[in-house]
């Protein structure tokens, strides 16, 4: 009995590979007979044409026919004649001769059994524990400690007496200055924050309240930066924080709460040109460089240069008042002269770094003429200026108007990483960090972890006996040194990939960092899921060329800490396995959405948006999150 269940695009497709599986299967045996006159049943001919037959075969049971083949052949030894051999629970061909026998169990390459979505549950939650582990109220309760009347951070004591006021801008310092609140109390007089536009509202209908200050705050907030923009409401905040700061006194406590990103962050909620520069100036220049791949160290350096603010301008604004700067790094490196453009961080870049950028990035044409002129005349007076020794560690600096500073890192990507692969071992997974400082465009980052993949799966695979050779892993380990592993990273993923294979367990590497999109078409997406689209189409083309990758189960998750990837309400993708021929059975021209930047659409029309990653926003910003997971499929297949 013999019945169909899939749809027509399904029938028409498997047809047409079975047709092409049985003319393979027929040019073979032509090929072997007009080669030798006679049909031998030998490896090279049979192998491969029994390969595609089963492979057909099982296309044909995964997409919906149901039948019953309880009977395989094989040939009886010294003879030419078949007998069948009663098996009820596999296919599979028997290869005899008269000095000896192989049994092989066909070797299925493509296409995969399309991958279930629940199998993307382990993925989801390493994501999301590494986003619990740098919320708000965690990190700042790690941070302050108060005892009695006095305030412990970062290893000094502030004594406190209604002395405490907070400023903060960022998308996750509204959560921030909640937590604050809560521990200081009747102690804080007053403060501003500049938030990114429609935050507070957008909160709310998330029922995420508790990421902002309660009703009766002291806290002024100010809302800016539409379209992740510096804008002329971000600019009236970062006047009145300037006017805020200025008045204070030397018994005075200033929190500030930062949070950066490349959009929408501490650096474009606190602009403040400096004159000549206009604000829409700067905007267009941010435009620019952002849309020519400029990393947030390149905008910040800028920044630093151009607006009163930013470069130490807060701090040296707020003297003599004691600063304490809680800092949410989305930088990497942790580098805190360069975090949202270091306002309370002394600065030791020249303005000649910026002009090197602009050259670097080929858009000193389109640059300000008001950003140019400004740069050439600071830079000449810089070079009045003796050489100053750089900040001993904790950025302490001669300059008295420094020594009234304390900076501390409460979040940081390397806590999220951490989280990740924690929860990553409590599912079954060997897991361990590579790295928390990846950079580089989004599609050869999504590219380098194909060859991660490929690695981790021939390490696990790799049998010296059967092998006789590891040229393949070694190419592959001088790809990725070339990349920037060390050869300590590399031996430490092989020992982790072996140790897995011994105790038949998944593998999951975690990363962190923040990539860029260098973007060249009109489609709409983020580096994130342009990242798992790069991954899900070289992952594709790699299991073509490595049989071996096809014995695992592979899949990939790029997101974004703070719920948000580019102008889209995903915070990033998942790429498998089988995703690219989903892809195909939909109609989908993966690469074609890839070249037009157009990730988000690719995603939201796959299977109904169900690779996306939606958790919208956070009330943190750690920079991004990477998390592979391989692991075989069938234990006795490796």
């Amino acid at each position: 009995m013999l019945s169909y269940s899939g749809t027509i695009t399904q029938f028409v497709y498997i047809l047409n590979f079975t047709m092409t599986a049985i003319t393979y299967a027929i040019s073979r045996f032509l090929i072997e007979f007009k080669t030798s006159h006679t049909v031998t049943f030998s490896w090279n001919v049979l192998v491969p044409v029994c390969n595609d037959l089963c492979w057909a075969s099982a296309m044909w049971m995964r997409q919906g026919f149901r039948f019953s083949l309880p009977y395989t052949t094989c040939r009886r030894p010294g003879s030419g004649l078949l007998r069948t051999v009663k098996s009820r629970h596999s296919f599979h061909v028997t290869l005899v001769s008269t000095q000896h026998s192989i049994t092989s169990k066909p070797r299925i390459i493509t296409p995969l059994p399309i991958m279930p979505l629940e199998n993307h549950r382990d993925l989801r939650d390493i994501f999301n524990t590494a986003i619990s582990s740098v919320l708000p109220t965690k990190m700042i309760e790690r941070a302050l400690t108060v005892t009695d009347h006095t305030l412990h951070v970062g290893g000094r004591e502030y004594t406190l007496d209604h002395n405490v006021y907070v400023v903060g801008f960022g998308k996750a310092v509204a959560g921030m200055a909640r937590v604050v609140e809560d521990q200081l109390h009747h102690h804080i007089i007053g403060g501003i924050l500049s938030v990114p536009h429609g935050l507070g509202r957008t909160l709310t209908e998330l029922g995420k309240v508790d990421l902002w200050p309660k009703e009766n705050t002291k806290l002024k907030i100010m809302e800016g930066a539409r379209g992740n923009l510096p804008d002329s409401d971000a600019q009236v905040a970062a006047l009145a924080i300037k006017k805020l700061v200025t008045s204070l006194k030397e018994d005075h406590i200033l929190i500030v709460l930062i949070s950066d990103d490349t959009s929408g962050g501490g650096s474009s909620l606190l602009p403040l040109p400096c004159p000549p520069i206009t604000l829409a100036e700067e905007t267009e220049l941010t435009k620019t460089l952002s849309q020519n791949g400029a990393t947030i160290n390149d905008l910040n350096t800028i920044r630093k240069h151009i607006e009163e603010l930013k470069g130490g301008g807060l701090a040296k604004a707020a003297h003599p008042a004691q600063v304490i700067s809680l800092i949410l790094s989305d930088v990497v490196g942790d580098k805190m002269d360069i975090i949202a453009s270091a306002p309370t961080v002394f600065d030791v870049s020249s303005p000649q770094m910026c002009i090197d950028i602009f050259k670097e990035l080929k858009v000193h044409k389109q640059v300000p003429a008001s950003v140019n002129e400004f740069l050439f005349k600071k830079s000449v007076e810089f070079a009045k200026i003796p050489p100053l020794k750089k900040p001993e560690v904790g950025y302490t600096t001669p300059w008295s108007k420094f020594q009234h500073v304390k900076n501390v890192i409460v979040g940081n990507n390397t806590m999220a990483a951490q989280s990740a692969m924690e929860r990553a071992e409590e599912l079954g997974l060997l897991s361990f960090v590579l790295s928390v400082s990846l950079e580089g465009e989004a599609r050869a980052v999504g590219e380098l972890f194909v060859d991660i993949a490929q690695y981790v799966a021939l390490v696990y695979n790799y049998k010296p006996s059967r092998d006789g050779g590891s040229i393949s892993l070694v190419k592959l380990e001088l790809k990725l040194a070339q990349f920037g592993f060390e050869k300590k990273v590399l031996n430490e993923m092989n020992s982790l990939t072996r140790k897995a294979c011994n105790c038949r367990k998944g593998v999951c590497i975690v990363s962190g960092g923040e990539t860029v999109v260098k973007v060249k078409g009109q489609g709409k997406g983020g580096r994130n899921q342009e990242m798992a689209l790069a991954f899900g189409i070289g992952l594709e083309k790699a299991r073509v060329e490595e049989e071996k990758l096809n014995r695992f189960s592979i899949e990939f998750l790029s997101g974004g800490t703070d719920g948000q990837d580019g102008p889209t309400d995903a915070a990033g993708a998942i790429a498998d396995d089988s995703m690219i021929q989903k892809c195909e059975l939909e109609g989908l021209e993966a690469e074609n959405f890839l070249e037009d930047n157009d990730s988000y659409s690719l995603f939201s029309d796959l299977d109904d948006g169900a690779y996306l990653v939606k958790t919208g926003l956070t009330g943190t910003n750690v920079m991004d999150i990477q998390a592979l997971i391989v692991r075989p499929k069938e234990m006795e297949d490796l």
